[in-house]
């Protein structure tokens, strides 16, 4: 199904996720009316929705997204717990992903690189819900995290910035006894958050920046 620039599949054959079509549109149509004008996206982006992919679904928000390219995400849902505002939230997320690869194609080869990616995805994220009363778990958890804990999360990590051979799974998602759920997201976050601050720019500006010109200004 194309919708405008966004060309949607859901996983649907024998009426899987027939259900919840109503509420993929709704949900997709929100998220590209905010995102495309922001950032200005002028290409197709293919949207795969499914229900059969669990491994990095998160069980309290019931969704989980990853962007493989500037025109390819993937998105899985739990459909017992999936709402349209959760969906439209994740959705922005994985669309300024796909944004910065479609306007910047360096890779993400170190975790400082890993963190500034993900963090100007969840800013972006943060500004889409900041007047919404429904936010995912993952956003609230990564956002209102105190000073003290980023604090202790920098001083775990920061010998690590410029490595490429870092754990993701425990940085980015599950943590460990030193670290808590979504580190990364955390320092990410913070570290962009502090960039727009001195740089003066907002995301909308900013997301396609080079991680070393990031990395120079803080």
């Amino acid at each position: 199904m194309v919708m405008n620039k966004i060309n949607l599949f859901i996983t649907e054959a024998n009426g899987n996720l027939s259900n919840k079509r109503t509420l993929i549109l709704n949900a997709i149509k929100k998220a590209e009316e905010y995102t495309f004008p922001k950032l200005k996206i002028d290409w197709d982006i293919d949207i795969v929705i499914t229900n059969r992919v669990y491994e990095f679904v998160i069980p309290e928000d019931g969704v989980g997204g990853r962007s493989y390219a500037s025109d390819f995400i993937l998105i899985s849902i739990n459909e017992d717990k999936i709402t349209e505002n959760i969906l439209a939230e994740t959705l922005v997320h994985e669309l300024c992903h796909a944004a910065r690869w479609g306007k910047n194609d360096e890779w993400m080869n170190t975790l400082f690189d890993g963190m500034i990616s993900e963090g100007i995805a969840t800013y972006f994220e943060s500004e889409f819900v900041k007047d919404k009363a429904e936010k995912q778990l993952f956003l609230k958890t990564v956002v209102e995290r105190s000073n003290e804990e980023n604090e202790k999360v920098y001083e775990e990590l920061k010998g690590q910035f410029k490595n490429e051979g870092y754990d993701y799974q425990t940085i980015f998602f599950n943590g460990n006894d030193k670290l808590p759920r979504w580190s990364g997201y955390s320092l990410g976050y913070l570290i962009v958050k502090k960039y727009l601050e001195k740089s003066g720019k907002t995301i909308e500006e900013a997301f396609a920046d080079k991680y070393a010109d990031i990395e120079a200004a803080l």
